[in-house]
């Protein structure tokens, strides 16, 4: 389980949120500072506070981990190198530095608990992937023939390779020299808070709006049509977005209808109707502004009931995106994979206080969609309010017959 942030904790981690939607490298560097202060405070006082009980199980209630044997060896080795006259030459000298597996699967399985959208994607743990391989969707159609006849057909499954370079996420931490002396359990979750705080951040912006260059991921909002132009700098375009005044049967259908075919104009294997992962994503204050009111209408009895769509849909929060955008989506047709990781490293990159040391935690990750065809990007600017639509049968000409 991932250990739970006091209130300082919570708004450093939304302050860092906001960075990474801003790109701006002094921003995020600045957010990460705030944000490791607040961290390492919070878990100093928790770690401390369950010690003292000497209690196994209320450790584990706060999000404190019982090590394996790899873990703890590994773990002992940051702290011995953290602590030494020469961290640099220390870290070189340490037998193994990646990071074991198990850390990193834990992270993956505490973020999906805690950021839907992130659960919602194919977010896999991988080693150093290269290449996706995945079904088409293209039809093979089977020849009828009497059961003597020679098979006049072999029936394939067409599959599609796409080649994957995975970007770089890294997150800088500080930590005071005195905190070392808590061990291995300690230094354990405030790696883990900060790289699930780094991947959360990361992972969410890239698997929306990454560009698909400089390292990104692609992310859904981006126009992936084969034969599109990259921008060596700017990766993809962002798609067209389709403009929605109404999420009526009509109107919804026909948003939903082009993510039913793939690019070559062939149906996807999916029944629609039972949703599966179609899914709609907006932030905050689109969805309470725009999205609710237009999914939301009051029952018979006094009660309201929500995210009412013609076509079963989740709603999903993501805050990386601008107010008016929202994304409409296939999501089980994104892959995002976590993997590669080159575990902490002690980094020169800042100017030392006398009692912090700094590391820096490296993780590798890629993400593309099936097609173009898996996720529309949407104007909802303008989105209308539900309403209880009346026909009348025959003429209106005075009030009181309205």
């Amino acid at each position: 389980m991932p250990i739970n942030q006091n209130a300082l904790s919570k708004a450093a981690s939304h302050k860092l949120a906001d960075a990474y939607k801003s790109g701006d490298p002094d921003a995020i560097e600045q957010a990460w500072s705030g944000f490791y202060e607040a961290m390492s405070a919070d878990l100093a006082d928790q770690f401390e506070q369950a010690q003292r009980s000497n209690d196994s199980v209320v450790l584990a209630q706060r999000g404190f981990r019982q090590l394996t044997g790899d873990e703890t060896t590994y773990y002992q080795h940051i702290i011995d190198a953290l602590k030494s006259p020469n961290p640099v030459q220390a870290f070189a000298s340490i037998p193994d530095t990646a990071m074991p597996q198990t850390v990193i699967d834990d992270v993956l399985k505490n973020l999906t608990e805690t950021h839907p959208l992130l659960a919602a994607i194919n977010l896999t743990s991988t080693g150093y992937l290269t290449r996706w391989i995945l079904n088409d969707n293209t039809k093979q159609q089977a020849a009828w023939g009497n059961l003597t006849d020679a098979i006049t057909k072999e029936i394939t499954s067409a599959f599609k390779v796409v080649d994957i370079k995975q970007g770089k996420l890294t997150a800088f931490a500080c930590i005071e020299r005195g905190m070392l002396d808590l061990g291995p359990v300690f230094l354990d979750g405030y790696v883990r808070s900060c790289l699930g705080e780094a991947l959360a951040n990361g992972l969410e912006y890239g698997a929306v709006l990454g560009k698909g260059a400089a390292g990104e991921p692609v992310g859904l909002a981006r126009d992936i049509h084969e034969g599109v132009d990259i921008n060596s700098t700017n990766g993809y375009p962002l798609k067209t977005a389709v403009a929605v005044t109404d999420l009526t049967p009509a109107s919804y259908g026909a948003l939903v209808a082009p993510l039913c075919k793939n690019e070559k104009g062939v149906n996807k294997s999916l029944d629609i109707r039972n949703g599966g992962s179609l899914a709609l994503i907006c932030n905050n204050s689109d969805y309470l502004v725009k999205v609710m009111p237009a999914t939301t209408l009051a029952t018979n009895d006094g009660r309201y009931v929500g995210d009412l769509f013609p076509v079963p849909t989740q709603v999903l929060i993501s805050n990386a995106l601008e107010d008016g955008q929202a994304i409409l989506a296939l999501l089980d047709e994104y892959g995002m994979f976590v993997g590669g990781t080159r575990g902490i490293e002690f980094s020169d990159d800042f100017k030392f206080l006398d009692d912090q040391r700094a590391f820096k935690i490296v993780e590798y990750a890629a993400g593309i969609a099936y097609d173009n065809t898996s996720a529309e990007l949407l104007d909802i600017s303008k989105l209308d309010p539900a309403y209880v639509t009346v026909q009348v049968k025959g003429t209106v000409t005075t009030k009181a017959s309205a």
